[in-house]
């Protein structure tokens, strides 16, 4: 079995980014992005923690020189108070 590590996102891997950035991986959300957008949105990444909003995760297999995989977790408020109440 080969374990992988999940580590929260980070500056190195803004790599990872531009390698999901291609029109194969992007064709469902409009194909990709120019490289400004792309900086902007690893700032996100990066800081998403900080917020409270979730976090931004890469996949990192054993020995691994470079990360695999992104994923992200939010954060979803649920109300205590139902609307009508």
């Amino acid at each position: 079995m080969t374990l992988v590590r999940i580590e929260p996102w980070h500056e190195n891997d803004l790599g990872l980014l531009r390698q999901l950035n291609s029109p194969d991986t992007r064709r469902h959300t409009g194909g990709p992005e120019t490289d400004e957008q792309v900086l902007a949105r690893h700032d996100r990444y990066v800081h998403f923690a900080e917020g409270g909003q979730g976090c931004m995760f890469t996949a990192v297999p054993p020995n691994a020189v470079c990360r695999k995989a992104a994923s992200r977790c939010w954060v979803r408020r649920i109300s205590s108070t139902r609307p009508g109440t």
